[in-house]
């Protein structure tokens, strides 16, 4: 596989290249081809493109991955902490809204790469400056061995396992910087 380079979206990145394979991916493709670069300029989210540089024409996307602030609602279930004592539902976390792999960076460590980043830039830069303990994602069912090979646990409620996209998370405290 080429060398690529992890950075934020520009507005001269060629997104049109970003082939997905599944029909059930184009979704993401579309929030990377019409919304990506305008939700950067408006922060609303941060998209982190891994790009094949190319000197002759625009730098072409293998995979981005967009981050957004969320929470974790735990409907009154199980507190995901123990100590100290949390007495809201609600938890701050940092939101994986996006994570897409182009077909032939698949199995590569490139998907893998892009939820260190996200993990990394929570750690390091937000859960300082700011209450944040979590990287939560919304996981769509085929996805669920990769964020759990990652390192995210599915939330134990009810409602969650009944959910198409059932949120998994990742508690920052239990990772190392």
């Amino acid at each position: 596989m080429p060398q690529l380079e992890i950075r934020p979206i520009e507005t001269g990145d060629g997104v049109k290249s970003l082939s997905l394979g599944d029909e059930k991916f184009a979704p993401l493709k579309t929030f990377l081809q019409k919304h990506a670069k305008d939700y950067e300029v408006a922060t609303l989210a941060r998209t982190y493109v891994a790009v094949e540089p190319d000197l002759n024409s625009k730098p072409q996307i293998r995979g981005y991955i967009t981050l957004v602030a969320g929470e974790i609602v735990t409907d009154g279930a199980a507190p995901l902490i123990e100590t100290p004592a949390y007495a809201y539902s609600q938890y701050p976390a940092v939101k994986i809204a996006r994570l897409a792999v182009h077909k032939d960076y698949r199995g590569s460590g490139l998907g893998r790469e892009l939820v260190d980043l996200a993990l990394g830039i929570t750690k390091s830069y937000i859960c300082p400056r700011v209450g944040c303990r979590f990287v939560v994602v919304d996981a769509k069912r085929c996805s669920i061995p990769f964020y759990d090979r990652c390192g995210f646990t599915l939330l134990d409620t009810r409602t969650n396992k009944r959910r198409s996209e059932p949120v998994m998370f990742v508690d920052l405290n239990k990772i190392p910087v």
